[in-house]
């Protein structure tokens, strides 16, 4: 099977880029309050987090962006997607339980949403897609996991008679 060729909004790496900042800014910060009270280690604290803001803001969100793909198949929705590690995974429609489409703070800023798609197994996200193009995924991915099942079987109860004395 080829891998899935559906990209995110370009728009992801920003968002991506906020988050790195934001993490690694905060780790920056607390790196000079250490090293301000403490003055034991000199400037290691706050380098490493320095270090980690440059190149987490500059490296991470490309190569994240690169690698996330995602697809609707026959067999159901087609995932890949990884930093360091890439992972593929195949939601079957049978295993599909409900689909919902959320939307963090970044996501409502640049207009954009996860589908997230619910198993019994846990749950697979599709992250920061535009919010019209979310919805009708949501919307798409809920039909074909609808027309997938099967039709419920009826379901007898034995009278208590049937049942015998036992």
């Amino acid at each position: 099977m080829e891998d899935p060729g559906r990209p995110l909004s370009p728009v992801a790496r920003r968002v991506w880029r906020l988050q790195e900042a934001g993490v690694w800014g905060a780790l920056c910060v607390g790196g000079v309050i250490l090293d301000h009270n403490l003055d034991v280690l000199g400037p290691l604290p706050w380098i490493l987090p320095l270090i980690g803001l440059i190149v987490g803001t500059a490296a991470v969100p490309p190569l994240r962006y690169s690698r996330w793909r995602w697809d609707i198949r026959d067999e159901g929705i087609d995932i890949r997607h990884g930093t360091v590690t890439v992972r593929r995974t195949l939601v079957p429609w049978v295993r599909v339980q409900h689909v919902d489409t959320r939307r963090g703070i970044f996501e409502q800023a640049f207009n954009l949403s996860t589908v997230v798609v619910h198993t019994a197994a846990g749950s697979h996200k599709i992250p920061l897609l535009p919010a019209p193009e979310a919805e009708t995924l949501r919307e798409r991915i809920a039909g074909l996991a609808r027309t997938e099942e099967d039709e419920p079987e009826a379901v007898t109860t034995p009278s208590l008679a049937e049942l015998g004395d036992g």
